[in-house]
């Protein structure tokens, strides 16, 4: 498999359904919650581009969800326009939520 099509399968398995988020614990999903908080630099509530990516490395970091696999493909751009359902250039709380299947 070419690492471009691993990439998006892997996307693919972060974002739809969010069955990998939807078993974390507790601890997890808090930790998800500060990181978005942490990363969120011009305290907006939302993630632009650049924000975003630091939410992902916090969260790959954390090893939450499969944010390590999304940082290790590089795959931040496509991550950050899947989640951003209106194509505004942000993501808010809800989107993300959207995203994991919430």
């Amino acid at each position: 498999m070419n690492k471009t099509i691993l990439a998006a399968t892997t996307l693919t398995a972060l974002l739809a359904g969010g069955a990998a988020l939807a078993q974390s614990s507790d601890a997890e999903r808090a930790a998800a919650r500060a990181n978005f908080q942490q990363s969120d630099a011009n305290d907006d509530g939302e993630l632009n581009a650049s924000e975003f990516r630091a939410f992902i490395d916090a969260n790959a970091e954390d090893d939450i969800g499969r944010a390590g696999m999304v940082r290790r493909f590089g795959a931040y751009d496509r991550a950050f326009s899947q989640v951003d359902g209106d194509s505004n250039g942000s993501i808010t709380p809800a989107e993300l939520a959207e995203a994991r299947g919430d």
